[in-house]
């Protein structure tokens, strides 16, 4: 038989070390750890929220898109020489939008935020871990976050009052249910409009005229600090082991005879334990008549003598065989019979 015309002659064969399966496992699990907890939230962060909801989402733009900045009232001189939106005689071009956040950061008034006396440290997530040797968990806690209240004067520098009438109305219809929201590192922020102004001047009539909108919003956000994070460990998996005795409890067989020497009269008492067999089987050492029988927490017995089934009154033999098993009542209470009979010559 031919081979195939399409064969591989270059099979690139991987080879997997087996000893490092539980390690490579742990290194992943590791990696996946590190998005379980919540990331840091900053001032930096919250002013890059909302400078992203600016910037971003509204996404102003006419010819071209219209430039965002962030900058604070001493950098402004700064910014005008910096500029790279700026014509042949350095001027800043308009439209632009300025955004300007004041430094005096307040308490947060966010509903979601509430004081607690000590800012102790809450389970926040229980993970699973294994070192290849101990399996169980760690609890990651953190502390309630710290609420803050930022304060921010968006500015709209425009020539055209058209595109102030457009900039206007997205804010309007981005604010259009009390509040809109940005997401910072995975968390949702609400923003508050808090006012619209106008800060439009003429120094005279010559000049050229632009208009100055500004908006007031107001982020109500709160600080995540990762250094605060712990993880302490679980319960862990323990297997314990236990030995148990598989020995179980016998029947007691006892034989008691007449007092005087003319008295032929003997009981064959066979006491069942709780948990021991329900059958048993005695020599017998003497020739025997049992005439009759008496039980103790027993439904039925059955008399066997050497394979044979019997009923009282019947004789034994010497070395004959009597085997006797019984149907409880209460398996957790003793059973117990009395066999009577004559010793017989």
């Amino acid at each position: 038989m031919s081979l195939p015309k399409k064969r591989k002659t270059n099979i690139q064969i991987k080879s997997e070390n087996p000893d490092r399966g539980p390690a490579l496992w742990v290194e992943q699990f590791i990696d996946q750890n590190k998005q379980f907890l919540p990331r840091s939230v900053n001032h930096e962060d919250l002013d890059g929220g909302l400078v992203n909801f600016i910037d971003k989402d509204l996404d102003l733009s006419f010819d071209n898109k219209v430039p965002v900045i962030f900058l604070t009232a001493q950098r402004w001189s700064e910014f005008a020489k910096t500029w790279k939106f700026v014509d042949k005689y350095k001027n800043i071009k308009i439209p632009f939008i300025s955004i300007v956040r004041k430094p005096d950061a307040q308490p947060g008034t966010n509903p979601a935020d509430f004081k607690i006396p000590i800012r102790k440290k809450f389970p926040y997530m229980s993970i699973p871990i294994w070192d290849g040797n101990r399996k169980g968990m760690d609890i990651y806690r953190i502390p309630n976050p710290v609420g803050v209240d930022l304060t921010y004067t968006v500015r709209f520098f425009t020539y055209k009052m058209r595109q102030l009438n457009t900039f206007n109305k997205m804010i309007l219809q981005a604010f259009a249910s009390a509040q809109a929201y940005i997401n910072v590192k995975g968390h949702y922020f609400p923003i508050m409009l808090e006012s619209i102004g106008d800060e439009s001047t003429v120094d005279g009539i010559e000049n050229k005229r632009f208009y100055v909108q500004t908006y007031e919003m107001k982020l109500m956000g709160y600080l995540v600090d990762e250094e605060e994070f712990d993880v302490v460990p679980a319960i862990n998996r323990i297997v314990v082991t236990t030995e148990v005795d598989k020995k179980k409890p016998k029947a007691i067989v006892n034989f008691t005879s007449g007092e005087g020497e003319k008295d032929k009269t003997v009981s064959c008492i066979i006491q069942f334990l709780p948990g021991s067999p329900t059958e048993v089987t005695i020599p017998l050492d003497n020739n025997i008549t049992f005439n009759t029988i008496a039980k103790t927490n027993i439904n039925t017995v059955t008399l066997k003598l050497d394979g044979g089934t019997v009923t009282t009154p019947f004789s034994g033999d010497v070395n004959q065989l009597l085997n006797i098993s019984i149907v409880r009542t209460d398996s957790t209470k003793l059973s117990e019979i009395i066999l009577s009979g004559i010793i017989r010559n």
